[in-house]
């Protein structure tokens, strides 16, 4: 590949991933302090009641991502005819599909709140999370779609300003969590509402075509975003409850690299989707590149620093996980390459990875119960698992992704 060529031939890709880069950081730090300013200015029983509704939270946004996906390729493929008719059709459909899941949401939210350990004044804000996960992607998958990725970014970003500023108030002027839940979620409407008749295109008489959201897409896709996400969260269901707090305090500082690395997966997906087959091959390596390097940059920084890092961001505590941070990093920049490859296959809507991401959940609980007394015996549970999933994804990308790409060229 000749790199001065394809840099010169990408610069748009290339200014894309470094805007993704920067506003990241500064939306990944927001996001950060964001937790601490909740952790520092309500007691311990709303925090808790907090961290509950979070995991929820959480799990509400891999529709979110998995919606956002589907989009972006189908505006892709399709942005040069009427997207008009199917941006209005397709938020009649996701806006009834959020409207029945919030229903049954707000219906069980006893069931949920006894389950999640949580006030059941919670249900009504929460069932808000839910809709709007279902419902605001659609603004954000027409501009990955259409390639407007500064525009992505600046509503990123100004959605997390938001979030602090109702987060703040909320925290000042009310007894409960309500407003901090909220805030993942009003700002997101409220953009929505105000961007929504601005994106797409006018409609073209000449070019009639009907399209449609691909729903089966959708499931496969959220099974993937899903399965992807257990990893890093079932270890901290199963490790052992005497270390849980330290290994808790490790696998943020992972967090932080995996999050970090992975954070230009969607400028990745928008222009695979955009690109023709002879060009993909080349945009994956660029963004696994700059993922492994970012991992690798921020593993470095630990390595030099790691002492006062964690002095810094667990105020002295937790000092028995210095030795294991720089390897620990190292093994989830694996973890993350292993996301982009994933990720990268559902461009082509190719599901292979499921059957292989079901197994790593099995062998990860599999290795919690046989070994798990200690927090050197989770750390290296997840070492296992991180270079396994690592391996495959090679294996995926070379035997896969690239092969695949060689056939198509010799024929």
């Amino acid at each position: 590949m000749n790199v001065a060529k394809y840099l010169s031939k990408n610069k748009k890709f290339i200014n894309g991933i470094l805007i993704t880069m920067l506003i990241g950081v500064v939306v990944n730090l927001l996001n950060y302090f964001f937790t601490v300013f909740l952790a520092r200015n309500v007691d311990d029983i709303n925090f808790g009641f907090y961290n509950a509704a979070l995991g929820i939270i959480t799990l509400a946004q891999i529709p979110t991502i998995a919606i956002q996906t589907a989009l972006t390729k189908k505006v892709a493929k399709n942005k040069d005819i009427n997207l008009t008719k199917f941006k209005n059709r397709s938020t009649l459909q996701l806006l009834a599909i959020s409207l029945v899941i919030s229903l049954i949401f707000y219906l069980l939210g006893d069931y949920i709140a006894d389950m999640a350990n949580i006030p059941e004044i919670y249900i009504l804000p929460l069932t808000l999370v839910v809709f709007g996960a279902i419902l605001t992607p659609v603004l954000k998958g027409f501009l990955l779609g259409l390639e407007k990725i500064l525009a992505f970014n600046l509503i990123l970003l100004v959605e997390t300003v938001l979030k602090f500023v109702i987060g703040g108030i909320g925290i000042y002027y009310s007894t409960d969590m309500s407003l901090p839940i909220l805030a993942f979620v009003l700002p997101s409407i409220v953009i929505f509402i105000l961007l929504y008749p601005f994106i797409g295109k006018k409609e073209d008489k000449e070019k009639p075509k009907t399209i449609s959201l691909d729903y089966k897409d959708i499931s496969l896709t959220f099974i993937t975003f899903f399965l992807l996400t257990i990893p890093f969260t079932l270890d901290l269901i199963l490790v052992n409850p005497n270390v849980r707090a330290s290994y808790g305090a490790l696998s943020l500082i992972g967090k932080i690299v995996f999050f970090a690395s992975v954070t230009i997966a969607t400028v990745m997906i928008s222009k695979l989707a955009n690109s023709k087959e002879k060009q993909k091959k080349k945009n994956l390596t660029l963004s696994l590149l700059v993922s492994t390097a970012t991992g690798i940059a921020i593993s470095f920084l630990f390595l030099l620093f790691d002492k006062e890092i964690v002095g810094i961001v667990f105020d002295g505590k937790y000092q028995e996980i210095i030795p294991y941070i720089v390897p620990y990093s190292i093994a989830i920049t694996g973890y993350a390459i292993s996301y982009m490859v994933i990720t990268s296959l559902l461009v082509n809507n190719s599901y292979v990875h499921i059957y292989f991401l079901l197994s790593i959940t099995v062998i990860q609980s599999f290795l919690f119960n046989l070994n798990n007394s200690s927090l050197y015996d989770a750390y290296i549970n997840q070492i296992l698992i991180f270079s396994l999933l690592f391996i495959t994804s090679l294996f995926i990308l070379i035997f896969y992704i690239f092969k695949s790409d060689g056939r198509k060229k010799s024929k």
